[in-house]
Order: C-alpha cells, then structure tokens, then sequence
C-alpha cells in the first residue's frame, strides 16, 4: 500500500562485502545504507512505493564509474536522479526494490556561462536557484528558465526527463546542447561532435552523424554527467498576462482562437490554464466540510468557492516577450481574440510590484482595525480575487523571468493534514499524497474536448475530483496535467487514487494520447511492449548495458538478452 512496503522488502540489505566495496570508493559519509536513510530516501507521494538497498552520492565521473562496476559485479540495480526532487512521479524511488539509488547532488559545479552565446555549462547537481542567483550575483543578463516546483531541483535531472517551464525557454529538453555521459559500462562519449576540441560542441545540436541527445532522455541507457544548455537573454521588455475563461464549455475554442497566435509567434511561453479545482489547491486546504458525505465536491460547491476566491473555470498565466513595439503588438492581437470568451489582463513590472506591496499591507493589517476596514474596501474596488489568489501574482511574475518559488509545489499538501514549511518544501517527507498523468493532445478544441470527454468521466466514477492543466508544449501541442489528490494516510483512498490512474493511463493510451513524460506507476502497468522500436531500443541497451544494471525497466527499456 501507500504506507508500507512489502515486509520482503526489509530484507533487502546490501551485505557487508558490497557496502565496503561503495565505502572504499565513495566514503563512509557517502554510502547510507540503514534502515533509517533507507526508508527517508524512499519516502513518495504516488500511491506505489518501493525500498531502496542504499543511497550512494559520487561527486565525480571516476567514482560513477567505479560504482557501475561494483554493481555489474553484484548483479545490483542502480537508479540515478539528480537531486531525487521528482515528486508525483516517483521521487527518488527504483521501479524494483532493492534498487541503489544514487544521487548527483555533490556534483554541482557551474562550469561555464557564455554571456556572448548565452549558454551555460552545468553539473546534474546544480539546482534552479543556484544557476538563476549565479545569474544575478554576476550581473548577466541572462535568464534560466524554471519549472514551478522547488527551486532546490536539479536544472539537468528535470531536462533529461523532458520537464517543462514558463518563458519562450520552456522546453528544457530542446534547450540543451553537448552532452556529456557515462554509459553503464564505464564508457564516457560526448554527444553532438567526434573533436574533442569541438568549438561548437555547446551551439550546435546536430553535430556530424546521428543525433543521439534523444538517446539519454527519458531512459536507463546513461548517466548525464555535464550539458550545455541555452539560456534565454533578458528581454527589452516583457508582461506578464492572465486570462480566466467565462464558460467551462468555451475552452475548446478558446484553444482554436489561441493556436494560431501561438503559430504566429505572438504567444512564445509555455502557457499554463489549470481548471478551478487546480486553483483552489493552490490558494486553499481542501474543504472536507463541503463533503456533506461525498467523496468529492459537487457542482455546487465548487461554484460557491470559484465566487468565494474569486476564480474562474479555467485561470491561464503566460508571458509575451520582446521590444516594447512587439510587447504592444502582442498585447493588441490577444485582447482582440480573446477578450470575447473572458477577462484578460496584463502586468508589467510596476503594476506587479502595485500588487506585491498591496498584499503585504492586507497581511500585515490587524483585522479588527478601522484600516483595515480601508484596505478591504479598496481590495473590493481593485480586484474581485481573494487576496490569496492575488497573492500569486507576483510569484508568477518572478517564474516567467525564470526566479523559482516554492509557492506552487505547496498545493501538494492540499489533502494532507500537515502545513507545508515555509522553506525546503518536501511534500513526500511530509506524506503527502498526490500523482500526476500528462497525456499530450494536439493543439485542437476538438481533441482537447475529446480528451476531457475520456478523463471526466473516470474521475466521477472513482469519487476524485476533476484536477486538470492545458500546458503549451509547443505550437501545435499541449498536455493535460491531470492530477490526482489524495491522503497517504488512507490506504483505501490510496489504493483508489492508483486504480484511477491506471484507469486514466489505459483510457488515454487506448485513445491515441500517450504521456509526455512517466512514472513507477506507468512503467509498472506498460513496461511490456513489443515492437520494432522497442526491440531497437532493446539492443542499445543489450549493448551499453549488458549486466542490466541501470535502472532496468524504466520506459519500458530492459536488456533481453
């Protein structure tokens, strides 16, 4: 269940000769292996947990290599991550128990910033905030894109697994260039160009010969140990716009009226529109006092809480970029193509910075006072949001410039009994419970009504409440977040929460729309295909992995020879 694991899986415990072998390499202080470390570094918030046999943490290409051989002499399983930060989808946890799990946090060097070519160097243990305060400490003016997650996760560990920002450099993946990587039997190759003097090893994608980045995205057939990636130069003159649609019914076609200005070139970022339920899990604690004995809430309820926070059927928040003329430009096409389907806004700096300063004297105010009593009524005439929903808006702000908060990673809490801190944010430390589907559907209202249409309905009949969030992959396509809340606690509502997602999983692979990205849960339920690309991939991994020791099963890849 959620809580536990299998009572077998205690017993997997590395023995003495191999845990001396890992000390000898890495250090005492750098190979965990009681049951106390075991159990906190297996700690998740999907509703399937596995346990690990031991934590590794290398600090270098030499010492990954060592462990790789320690673990094909032992027949073991090593599952890499960056910083293991990957909550909804698995955290840190192998697809198998008894998994070593190594984390690449001491590697975490920034290796070089090329203000001219606006790229940077980094290790997979560099975080969000360590190259976006790099950035700024060094007056270059130059913007990392970031995820809304914790900004204490890895920048590479999120792009090898093809995770998603905000800003035109949203697509984290397709922005980086020249890696560098340790294959699972001690080989070390440099992706994108055969001159190990190459001057365009970190501008050029394509190199000479095949292009095989792809190869180590996504995968178990290496571990990314240093990559380019593009950074995004800091822009003349930018806002940031929110749009809340009206009708629920309409979001088909506002997603036609949207597509041809993402086409255009008018809407660069990675637009995200969560629905109400979404919203609410950011700004609130769930209500289980609306239940009245119910599962989930009902049409009614949530109508009463949009009005009560102020939010609509679906919220986007995107940012258009550029010369203070295009930003205008921009501005003019949205209004005239959306303005008819819900209220559009947009924010500069100074206006954002209006609202920031206005929240925090409304916090600030002491309830009972006759200024407060001024301050409530000037919030009225501002804006009809409760001041937790604005309150977003300058977090919002700061994501679209590439400045990561742990606002949004505390919706995770929304189920749970426990009070997210306020800093280091760590939602399966905490127990939380939540798991995350992303099927991508073309940019169409009609597909994007159609999958809905599949979704919905599941959700009804599992008693879970309809969580979903349109994201612009790119021009012509999205993803549909689904989320699934739920207590950890509750194993029953676990154990529904993980049927409702294989449920989604099978309905939505059956329909055509296949996840951007996957999860244990996911690899468990459809790790069996047969196909010629499955058998391609197959005899790359039979041949850069022949021990079938990294990370075996995950998409679906096992060496079957």
């Amino acid at each position: 269940m959620a809580n536990t694991t299998q009572e077998q899986d205690i017993g997997n415990i590395l023995n003495r000769e191999i845990i001396s072998a890992l000390v000898e390499v890495l250090g005492e202080q750098y190979v965990q292996s009681n049951d106390i470390s075991r159990q906190h570094h297996s700690q998740v918030t999907i509703p399937l947990q596995t346990l690990c046999s031991a934590v590794v943490s290398p600090q270098s290409i030499t010492e990954i290599q060592q462990v790789l051989q320690i673990a094909a002499q032992y027949k073991l399983q090593v599952w890499p991550f960056g910083r293991g930060n990957n909550w909804g989808y698995g955290t840190k946890n192998g697809l198998e128990s008894g998994a070593i799990i190594m984390i690449l946090e001491r590697m975490n060097r920034i290796l070089e910033v090329n203000a001219e070519l606006a790229y940077a160097i980094i290790e997979p243990g560099v975080t969000q905030k360590q190259l976006n305060d790099y950035l700024k400490e060094n007056n270059i003016p130059l913007w990392a894109d970031c995820t809304d997650s914790t900004p204490y996760g890895s920048v590479l560990g999120n792009a090898i697994e093809r995770g998603y920002g905000y800003t035109p450099h949203g697509d984290h993946f397709g922005n980086l260039c020249g890696l560098e990587v340790v294959l699972p039997n001690g080989d070390v190759i440099k992706t994108g160009d055969t001159l190990s003097n190459s001057k365009t090893w970190n501008t050029f994608k394509w190199g000479l010969g095949p292009y095989i980045e792809g190869l180590f995205s996504q995968s178990n057939l290496g571990i990314v140990v240093k990559a380019g990636i593009w950074l995004m130069p800091q822009p003349e003159s930018w806002n940031l716009f929110t749009f809340d649609l009206t009708n629920d019914s309409d979001l088909p076609q506002f997603v036609d009226r949207l597509r041809p200005l993402m086409l255009e070139g008018i809407v660069q970022s990675h637009v995200h529109m969560v629905n109400d339920f979404q919203m609410l899990s950011v700004v609130s604690k769930y209500p289980y006092e609306e239940l009245n004995g119910k599962s989930c809430l009902s049409d009614e309820t949530l109508t009463t809480l949009r009005k009560q926070y102020g939010v609509a059927p679906w919220s986007l928040v995107g940012g258009i970029y550029g010369s203070k003329e295009q930003v205008k430009l921009s501005k003019s096409k949205l209004k005239k193509s959306l303005s008819d389907l819900g209220k559009i806004e947009f924010f500069d700096s100074k206006k954002v910075n209006t609202v920031r300063k206005f929240v925090e004297l409304y916090r600030k105010t002491a309830p009972d006072s006759l200024l407060f009593k001024v301050i409530k009524g000037a919030k009225a005439l501002l804006s009809s949001k409760d001041i937790e929903v604005m309150a977003l808006l300058p977090e919002m702000h700061g994501i679209l410039q590439g400045n990561p908060t742990e606002r949004i990673i505390k919706s995770a809490y929304f189920k749970s009994p426990n009070v997210p801190p306020e800093d280091k944010v760590n939602p399966a430390q905490d127990n939380c419970g939540v798991i995350w589907l992303a099927p991508a559907v073309p940019a169409s209202g009609k597909k994007i009504k159609e999958l809905l249409e599949i979704v919905r309905p599941l959700y009804d009949k599992s008693g879970f409440d309809f969580s979903g969030c349109l994201t612009r992959i790119n021009n012509r396509t999205f993803f549909l977040l689904l989320g699934i809340f739920f207590q950890r606690e509750d194993e029953a509502e676990s154990q529904q929460a993980l049927e409702l997602y294989n449920a989604l999983a099978q309905a939505t692979k059956q329909a055509g729309y296949q996840p951007y990205r996957g999860s244990i849960p996911y690899w468990s339920q459809h790790n069996n295909c047969d196909n010629a690309l499955s058998n391609l991939l197959s005899g790359i991994k039979q041949t850069v992995d022949p021990e079938n020791i990294l990370a075996p099963g995950k998409y679906g890849i096992r060496n079957r020879g």
